[in-house]
């Protein structure tokens, strides 16, 4: 769409790089987000308001404002000196489904659910990077799923997250490009779940170490054709993995009883030789649905 937006209307393309005081430019998010500016001289007023329903507005992103901000984001972002406070730190990199407008209100949010000392970054119009005290933080992690959830009730828009592992202050910029490029290789706004974790991405950098033969290899030793086609059983394995092995928990987080989750297990188990139940045998069984996410493995 972007390319032939601009093939159409080369000749009212603003030449420069963004300016948000020019005059007479209207300005549109053109590739990854960055700005796109016409000329509005060059395109009459049909044209323009045909760009603005092709198009969306640009809206720059929130500038780093706080001593704070300006630290973090000098530091991570270019050649700066690293802050001197906190002593460790955790980082919760977010993606947005589409662009929000009250930016303030969306960090305002966070500050008072968690009631935590917040450090926000913003990377790009829907991604960006919470800087928090590790050392604030309770022992129990929040439940941060609910709490995309309801972000995705008050914005219309859905939330993804990675939540980054504690690290001391001096080993955090590597940590953040650590888990920047896990965010940016395995999470979209399209995939399955809301809330990963660092630790949970770690996998999927072995498994890209598999050639296409040693994957189908490898899923048709644990799936034949009849449990590959079977999604409702694959949905009840992997919220039962992800449930630590708890069928309790997995039956509530699937909205089933208990017993119609304990009949799907035992199906599992009738129908292979994985017993799910033994912590070896699942993981082998969690790594292969692991390979059927898509991007992984292709059937």
């Amino acid at each position: 769409m972007i390319e032939k937006v601009k093939r159409q209307f080369a000749g009212a393309i603003f030449p420069g790089s963004y300016q948000p005081d020019a005059e007479g430019v209207l300005w549109f998010e053109g590739e990854d987000e960055k700005p796109l500016g016409f000329m509005k001289a060059k395109l009459t007023e049909n044209e323009q308001m045909l760009l603005s329903l092709l198009l969306k507005a640009y809206r720059p992103l929130p500038l780093p404002k706080s001593v704070s901000e300006k630290q973090w984001a000098d530091w991570l972002f270019h050649q700066g000196q690293p802050p001197s406070q906190p002593e460790s730190v955790q980082l919760i990199h977010f993606l947005l489904e589409k662009q929000i407008e009250d930016v303030t209100a969306f960090q305002q949010i966070w500050e008072s659910e968690f009631d935590l000392s917040m450090t926000f970054l913003w990377i790009s119009p829907t991604r960006g990077v919470i800087v928090t005290d590790a050392g604030q933080q309770d022992y129990e992690s929040p439940d941060y799923l609910s709490f995309c959830e309801a972000l995705s009730t008050d914005f219309y828009v859905d939330v993804t997250l990675l939540i980054g592992s504690s690290q001391s202050i001096s080993l955090a910029k590597s940590q953040f490009q650590w888990e920047s490029a896990c965010f940016d290789r395995f999470v979209t706004p399209k995939k399955r779940k809301r809330v990963y974790y660092e630790y949970e991405l770690i996998p999927y950098f072995w498994l890209q170490s598999l050639s296409a033969q040693e994957r189908t290899q490898f899923i048709s030793r644990i799936f034949d054709k009849e449990l590959l086609a079977d999604q409702e059983l694959l949905n009840s394995l992997r919220f039962y993995f992800e449930s630590n092995l708890n069928i309790s928990a997995a039956a509530k987080a699937l909205h089933m009883h208990r017993n119609s989750l304990q009949y799907r297990i035992d199906k599992w188990m009738e129908r292979t030789r994985f017993d799910i139940r033994q912590f070896p045998q699942a993981v082998v069984v969690y790594v292969a649905l692991l390979l059927l996410e898509d991007g992984i493995y292709s059937r």
